[in-house]
């Protein structure tokens, strides 16, 4: 469309195309610049990306002496597979864990600041007590 005398596109499909694209390049470890230390398990990510789900994150970044290099961040107090979980979550917008794996989740994303991901989290919860409670 050449609304004005000018072009105008907008590709509907590349948000999602380039965030899939992301996460294959993080699941192969292409381009990462972040080393996720949880309780000896590492975990590759971009930097970019964690820092706009997690305001912990960009806190740390922000403050790193070398903002060009390699960023280390150490967790010897959350759950690998839930750190995993939020990491999926950040690249995908998709929030996944086994039920026995949501109270870990929680804990990560209570320490990542992530408070979208804390809120889902808590109402599950609580939906599921008070459907358990009804049973």
């Amino acid at each position: 469309m050449i609304p004005n005398g000018y072009l105008m596109f907008e590709d509907e499909n590349f948000i999602e195309s380039s965030v899939a694209k992301l996460n294959a390049l993080r699941k192969s470890g292409q381009f990462c610049d972040v080393r996720l230390q949880v309780c000896g398990h590492e975990m590759l990510a971009h930097r970019a990306v964690l820092a706009c789900c997690s305001p912990y994150l960009f806190e740390i970044f922000n403050s790193d002496s070398d903002p060009h290099g390699i960023s280390h961040v150490k967790f010897d107090d959350l759950n690998p597979e839930a750190v995993e979980v939020l990491l999926n979550y950040a690249y995908t917008a998709q929030l996944k864990a086994d039920k026995e794996l949501v109270k870990d989740v929680y804990s990560a994303a209570k320490k990542l600041k992530m408070d979208r991901v804390k809120q889902h989290l808590l109402y599950f919860c609580l939906h599921s007590i008070s459907i358990s409670s009804l049973l």
